[in-house]
């Protein structure tokens, strides 16, 4: 029996809320590790400010421990936001060809998965733009925590590390832009302003590492 128009509408329907309910459940469990570890680097960061040096460099190895998670889970999690995009596109591509051969009913049922499918792709946009504004808020932090050993070091002043520091805030301010640029971006753009974004973050976090070697070496 050849399903009629409403059975096709009702099939994708379902088809589409189950993609949502499996997208939403994996993006909880993401966000719980992300949350959990979060809080985690948060109250250590805040402990750093109070310790001696020894204590200081036990709970530093903490922070890389922490954070190496932390990168992990929201890496975990931008991959699923993005495969999420990749399907919901290929199922918008496909009932805007529908849409092109489809009967006056036909019609009614192809524009009202394409407006449920819309609204799921901005979801998912939304979600990956959010993630990649909490990473770069990460990163703030990582900041702001070599500039407090430089402080403490006393060798903020020294030249290398003003070089490190300076270089610091300019890639953090390129990310910024990047990912102002990449929200703003159009459905066609997203996919390489997106990419641009995420190497911009990497670069942030690299510059990290290497301020925190030449702190550690110039003390």
């Amino acid at each position: 029996m050849i399903p009629t128009a409403q059975e096709l509408k009702d099939k994708v329907t379902a088809d589409l809320a189950a993609g949502k309910k499996a997208f939403h459940d994996a993006m909880a469990k993401a966000q719980s590790q992300i949350d959990l570890a979060t809080a985690e680097l948060n109250k250590l960061r805040g402990d750093l400010k109070t310790q001696s040096s020894e204590v200081q460099a036990k709970t530093m190895a903490h922070i890389d421990e922490v954070t190496k998670r932390l990168d992990v889970s929201r890496k975990e999690q931008q991959a699923k936001i993005e495969a999420r995009l990749k399907e919901l596109h290929t199922d918008i591509e496909s009932i805007n060809a529908e849409l092109k051969h489809a009967t006056a009913e036909g019609k009614v049922a192809a524009e009202a998965k394409a407006k449920v499918a819309r609204q799921e792709y901005d979801a998912a946009r939304s979600a990956l733009t959010a993630s990649l504004d909490a990473e770069l808020a990460e990163g703030k932090a990582r900041i702001g925590v070599v500039l407090d050993a430089a402080a403490a070091k006393k060798v903020a002043a020294k030249a290398a590390v003003q070089a490190k520091i300076a270089d610091l805030h300019t890639k953090y301010e390129a990310a910024e832009k990047k990912l102002h640029a990449l929200k703003q971006a159009s459905e066609t753009a997203f996919g390489e302003l997106h990419h641009g974004a995420r190497a911009a973050i990497a670069e942030v976090k690299t510059a990290v590492q290497h301020a925190r070697a030449d702190i550690t070496a110039a003390s």
